[in-house]
């Protein structure tokens, strides 16, 4: 299997490159790096565009041969492709039709964070169009200290408890051979905002709501160590599994919350829509969006890839 690589040339972030560099180092898997030049429509027989072309074709090959160097020294095969396409998106498309991609690294939006995740233009036209795992990295991401995946953490809600987000994103784990953390999200605003009841009396029904969401996820690891076998080898679920809580007064003190390091990969967890093959609740969205660390989107329900309801973090 390969992992797919899209490059924005126009861009200086670098940010996909480097998160797939991490991905392949983990899997072992090959990798191909992707840029892609709008084609001409319709097709000019006086060829006014031959020089923008060219300059845009000029451009993406410099991003070509820079990710070749940055990856060559660590990566078995890597391949680099230059395809004219009508759009980034379609071009990514064709080759993750023509050839057998596992998952696709993406950079996240110009207009979002610098060091927070945001979902682009092209990663939602993929989104709607697979079921593969797409990994996107927040703005400018860096590897740090970290040259492989280090821990897998998979955002776990109500929403999860039977769509077999857990099951997946232990595979995940295992595939990218780093251990398995569940994460659960309490967002709660100020009490003198909302009015709510004694910090004591709320956190009790935290805990409550956290135990009954350990339960689920004991259960979801219990079958996800079914589902592999004693033929898979040993799995992310033999052992037991992290479970951590992040709480503030808003979905980013939440995150914060949470300890992340170089290295770290958050799973969330999609769900087809009524009218698409990707929903991002809204719970979930927030999370994506906050996140300080790569996040990997992952359909609930879904068995390919990594070997209709809304999402209700928190």
């Amino acid at each position: 299997m390969t992992i797919l690589i899209g490059l924005a040339p126009g861009q200086k972030d670098d940010a996909a490159l480097h998160l797939g560099g991490m991905l392949a180092r983990s899997t072992g898997e090959d990798v191909i790096v992707l840029a892609v030049v709008p084609a001409p429509w319709p097709p000019d027989p006086y060829q006014a565009d031959k020089e923008y072309l060219a300059h845009l074709e000029g451009r993406a090959d410099k991003a070509l041969t820079r990710a070749r160097t940055y990856l060559g020294t660590t990566i078995p095969s890597v391949e680099c492709l230059l395809l004219q396409a009508e759009s980034v998106a379609a071009g990514l498309l064709h080759v993750m039709e023509e050839r057998q991609v596992s998952s696709v690294a993406l950079g996240s939006s110009s207009t979002g964070l610098l060091g927070r995740v945001m979902l682009g233009g092209v990663a939602g036209r993929i989104l709607h169009a697979t079921d593969l795992p797409i990994v996107v990295a927040p703005r400018d991401f860096h590897e740090g200290r970290a040259t492989r995946i280090s821990r897998v953490s998979v955002a776990f809600g109500r929403a999860d408890h039977d769509g077999g987000l857990v099951a997946r994103a232990a595979a995940a784990a295992q595939h990218l051979s780093a251990p398995l953390r569940v994460v659960c999200f309490a967002v709660r605003p100020m009490a003198e905002y909302v009015g709510a009841m004694e910090p004591s009396s709320e956190q009790l029904v935290v805990d409550e709501w956290l135990q009954r969401l350990e339960d689920d996820i004991a259960t979801a690891l219990a079958t996800a160590g079914r589902r592999s076998g004693p033929a898979d080898g040993p799995t992310t679920t033999a052992t037991r599994v992290e479970t951590v809580l992040g709480q503030g007064g808003s979905w980013a003190e939440a995150l914060h919350d949470v300890a992340w390091s170089d290295g770290d990969l958050l799973v969330v967890g999609t769900s087809h829509g009524p009218l698409s093959r990707f929903f991002l609740g809204s719970h979930a969205a927030k999370i994506v969006r906050n996140s300080p660390v790569p996040v990997m989107l992952l359909p609930r329900g879904h068995e390919g890839g990594l070997t209709q309801q809304e999402d209700a973090h928190g």
